[in-house]
């Protein structure tokens, strides 16, 4: 039994359309499944929760949404070890399934799931903000500062559903990007890696800690990312002027920033990241809150994988 968890909504109708075209694919094969359509925000993760609470036996569960709705599933999920996630991306960045080469046909990532023979597990981030008593995982990435700010204009973004509206969606967060960065004030951050290393960095406009190598819509933000070593990949962008991050945004796109002055990336299993003042945070591209004091690890390989 698969149970869908669908997002109709995402990508502005899309995940609606792109269920209709699977439904139609399990009726003909008479495969046995229940669906979920979420109707307001962590709505899905209220569902996964329900659909885990109290089982033992293996639990197959399938998103059709964006990152942001994987996000919320994974939230729910308490017992991993008994959970087999299948991705049907329909959102506007589907960087989880860029990053994990997850076809955008919906029948295609469908076949996929249906004819998986093993179950790859994944790590995922956990990440803890200071001024709240709970945690958020997360599957692709979290990132403070500037490329947070993207994600929180994009939430609610004319501009968003503007391209979503042409096919062009995966574009919204390089052009809001282009828009925020004129009025983005870079900060001073202090990072502790592994509990013990000291990095200072001033004026950081991008830090990104990754699971996966994509984020924001196809930016290769950790070339090497690789999701299966227990390991944040992390990105940081600082003390440039803003001319410089403009030259440096393409390079994003094809994983070829590490060679530019003042970028650097890193790898660590913890990370505890300190600011003078609170920052936006986001994770998997959704709004997470304010902080000036993060803290971050990874969990090895908790995600089993509908592959």
């Amino acid at each position: 039994m698969y149970h869908f968890i669908i997002n109709p909504k995402s990508k502005t109708g899309n995940g609606y359309k792109v269920w209709e075209v699977v439904k139609k694919k399990l009726d003909e094969q008479k495969i046995a499944y229940t669906y979920h359509l979420t109707q307001y925000a962590f709505h899905a993760t209220k569902i996964a929760r329900k659909l885990c609470k109290g089982k033992f036996e293996a639990i197959y569960l399938v998103v059709i949404g964006g990152d942001g709705t994987v996000n919320e599933v994974i939230n729910g999920i308490s017992n991993y070890k008994n959970v087999f996630l299948g991705y049907i991306p329909s959102g506007s960045s589907n960087d989880l399934a860029r990053s994990l080469n997850i076809p955008a046909d919906p029948i295609k990532a469908l076949e996929l799931i249906l004819n998986a023979k093993t179950y790859p597990c994944f790590d995922h981030g956990i990440v803890n903000l200071q001024n709240k008593t709970t945690s958020r995982k997360f599957s692709v990435s979290c990132g403070i500062g500037f490329d947070a700010s993207i994600c929180y204009e994009a939430l609610d973004s004319k501009i968003k559903k503007w391209l979503n509206g042409i096919k062009l969606g995966k574009l919204t967060y390089a052009i809001i990007g282009l828009k925020q960065l004129i009025t983005y004030r870079p900060s001073d951050v202090t990072l502790i890696l592994d509990e013990h290393q000291i990095k200072q960095f001033k004026n950081v406009y991008i830090l990104a800690s990754m699971i996966q190598p994509y984020e924001g819509g196809g930016l290769m933000m950790a070339p090497k990312a690789n999701p299966r070593d227990q390991k944040l990949s992390v990105c940081i962008i600082y003390d440039i002027n803003k001319l410089n991050v403009l030259f440096l945004l393409p390079s994003l796109f094809l994983g070829r920033h590490s060679h530019f002055n003042k970028v650097e990336l890193f790898e660590c299993t913890s990370l505890e990241i300190k600011t003078k003042e609170p920052l936006l945070l986001h994770t998997d591209g959704e709004f997470v809150g304010y902080s000036n004091h993060v803290k971050l690890r990874c969990k090895k390989e908790q995600l089993h994988m509908l592959l």
